[in-house]
């Protein structure tokens, strides 16, 4: 004959693992997986979705060019990220602070934008950072020029990411500014 202790111990163990079970399944994004939630009186059920309740769906891309003194124009450059991920990424990644920071100064601008129009962005401080991050990379970057920058010019484009099936939108270029 089992112990009531035996039964208590493997009672507990079943209950875990079904509220562990619920509470994997209450995180899948479609909401037709919440109806557990529906039963749940004390908040037992955790919301842990990621980015909720919208998660992102597109990426800003700068790319910016040059204008040489000779008139010369480059082709459009990334300005951060696109380069490839290593595996330890996963754990450790410290140099996406800077594509961060570039994507939240990319918000506010766009946001800008919205709000009150191309007009209404120069010269705010989005605006400014993104040109000194242009001037910077022309500057101290790896573009190789026979004639050396004399304008650039940012552009801002709203991409899928990763996914190929949504055209890349472009919301904002500058207009030339001194490197």
């Amino acid at each position: 004959m089992k112990s009531s202790s035996t039964v208590a111990h493997r009672s507990v163990d079943a209950l875990l693992a079904a509220w562990f079970a619920i509470t994997l399944v209450s995180q899948h994004p479609h909401r037709s997986f919440d109806w557990f939630r529906q039963f749940d009186r004390m908040g037992a059920i955790p919301n842990w979705r990621f980015f909720a309740p919208f998660p992102i769906r597109y990426d800003f891309v700068v790319l910016f060019r040059v204008v040489s003194k000779g008139g010369e124009v480059s082709p459009w450059t990334r300005l951060v990220g696109g380069d490839g991920r290593s595996w330890s990424a996963v754990v450790w990644s410290p140099e996406r602070r800077h594509e961060k920071a570039v994507l939240t100064v990319c918000g506010d601008l766009v946001s800008t934008l919205t709000a009150a129009g191309p007009g209404a962005i120069e010269n705010t401080v989005p605006d400014r950072v993104l040109r000194e991050l242009v001037r910077r990379e022309v500057l101290h970057g790896s573009r190789e020029s026979r004639d050396p920058a004399q304008r650039c010019q940012f552009l801002i484009t709203k991409s899928g990411g990763y996914d190929d099936q949504v055209a890349p939108k472009f919301l904002y270029a500058s207009p030339l500014f001194p490197a």
